[in-house]
């Protein structure tokens, strides 16, 4: 009993922020205007991972920072948001979706202001941690908003509209983060990437606190505080390293962290086992990953994300370096790749459902096709348009795997594990991009420190392999992973 902590009653927010209680929210929101009012929120969590990193510079010569004060004001954000996430996720499970939605969104909207108007580096540090915890708060909360209100053709819609936000939100951060410190708003320099989410989060929080629906209520829930401290400790032993190994040259401390990190990872499993065996509530149902398709969907997602990091993060600094872009440039040529993403979840549902099953293995394939055509283009000479239009098609592959591979898993996840899966999916996509940055990154400045002529070909060639290795294990037998997630929404059918 000592790992466990018994919830207190949660305060409500006064006035127009008053989150949903229990029962019926007040005035619900239409379906689709609840869909936009938690998209919104959710885009502001994705951009917020990458519109920093094109300020950086701005920002370490504004407030005089370190390289160390520099990474820790961008990552000290990614670090508690990948920590947070799965409790934020038991949380919304027991206070209800709606009311954890409208409190995140609060806390990031107010530590946003905090950022903004930083004098000094311990300010913009605080700040973008609180900033981070807001998001962990609010982002499960949106799948899992999604699933309780549609169904069917809508909630299949609703589900490619999430993948959009989730995925272009990285690539849209660079290109808005490049207009904003460009344009020196007021002569406020870098200060506009994080004011801009003020208004946006106070309009999300008008149209949406106290209209949004609880979700299923798990009663007199406990927390899980041992698991939370085990997965916590996991996460941050992995993260620490993937983020600061690479630019420090991979010092000796990082090998044991990352191995400390698998082996509190163990020990979470075992312990959550332990805790659903014994009757009690562990902080992710063990159950979930029994489920047919649930660990090979969760799996392909981790490879579509990573190769997208490295991706996204290896083009911007080649295009910067190597071909001397402007960030504002730079991120505008990935634009394309976040064009083809919105293009292909938007209308990939428009398949023949006949070869809806083949879409995750068609989209492997054509994503690794791109990525090796891009590697053989940017060997040469220059950045041609041809290299931007293969941007595109990659875009394209990623939204048309990703949201069909998350509507396929979603299908077989009954309503009791709704939250569970909510946490699980959004602390895998933000490891991934995690992992696919520091993997990538590593290759990258090592072939460019041993004098190769094109250290881009090799990132390229990795992440070919990559999608294609993944691409012919996970989805060869296609028909049967289908098969197996219809009967998963059978089973959770009866579950509910």
């Amino acid at each position: 009993m000592a790992s466990q902590l018994r919830f207190p009653s949660l305060p409500r927010l006064p006035g127009a922020l008053r989150p949903a209680g229990q029962g019926q929210p007040r005035r619900a929101l239409a379906p689709w205007t609840l869909a936009a009012a938690v998209l919104a929120g959710q885009a502001m969590a994705s951009l917020d991972a990458a519109i920093v990193n094109v300020a950086g510079p701005a920002i370490q010569h504004d407030l005089h920072l370190s390289g160390a004060g520099l990474q820790l004001a961008i990552y000290s954000y990614l670090l508690m948001f990948a920590v947070a996430l799965v409790a934020g996720a038991r949380l919304g499970g027991r206070y209800g979706f709606g009311r954890l939605f409208s409190y995140g969104t609060a806390v990031f909207t107010a530590s946003s202001l905090a950022c903004g108007v930083a004098v000094n580096p311990v300010m913009l540090v605080t700040a973008r941690t609180i900033q981070g915890l807001g998001a962990a708060l609010l982002v499960p909360q949106v799948l899992s908003l999604l699933q309780v209100t549609f169904d069917g053709e809508r909630r299949r819609r609703a589900m490619s509209l999430y993948g959009l936000v989730l995925a272009v939100g990285v690539a849209a951060g660079q290109v808005l983060g490049g207009i904003l410190v460009s344009a020196d708003v007021l002569g406020s320099g870098w200060r506009p990437v994080f004011l801009v989410n003020v208004p946006v989060g106070l309009a999300v929080l008008a149209f949406a606190a106290g209209r949004l629906p609880a979700g299923q209520r798990a009663g007199q829930a406990r927390l899980d505080l041992a698991g939370a401290a085990w997965l916590a400790v996991a996460i941050l032993a992995l993260v620490i390293p993937l983020t600061f190994g690479a630019d420090a040259g991979w010092p000796a401390w990082s090998w044991p962290a990352a191995a400390a990190g698998v082996a509190a990872l163990a020990v979470f499993a075992r312990h959550e086992r332990a805790l659903a065996a014994a009757g009690r509530e562990p902080l992710i149902d063990p159950a979930l990953l029994t489920r047919p398709g649930i660990r090979s969907g969760l799996a392909s997602i981790f490879t579509l994300h990573a190769s997208y990091g490295g991706l996204l993060f290896t083009t911007a600094v080649y295009l910067q370096q190597t071909q001397h872009d402007s960030p504002l440039r730079s991120g505008l040529t990935f634009a394309g790749y976040a064009a083809g993403f919105a293009t292909a979840s938007l209308t990939w549902t428009r398949v023949p459902p006949a070869w809806q099953p083949r879409l995750p293995g068609a989209a492997f394939a054509a994503f690794a096709a791109a990525t090796g055509l891009l590697a053989w283009l940017t060997s040469g000479d220059g950045w041609h348009w041809q290299a931007t239009v293969l941007l595109v098609i990659a875009g394209a592959a990623h939204g048309t795997g990703f949201d069909a591979i998350v509507h396929r898993t979603a299908a077989g996840v009954p309503g009791s594990l709704t939250t569970a899966f909510s946490g699980v999916l959004a602390t895998i996509s933000q490891l991934a991009i995690i992992t696919g940055i520091a993997i990538a990154g590593t290759i990258y400045l090592s072939a460019a420190d041993s004098g190769a002529p094109a250290p881009m070909t090799a990132v390229l060639l990795t992440v070919t392999a990559a999608l294609t290795a993944t691409g012919a294990v996970a989805h060869f037998p296609a028909r049967r992973i289908l098969r197996s997630a219809r009967q998963n929404q059978a089973r959770g059918s009866q579950d509910q």
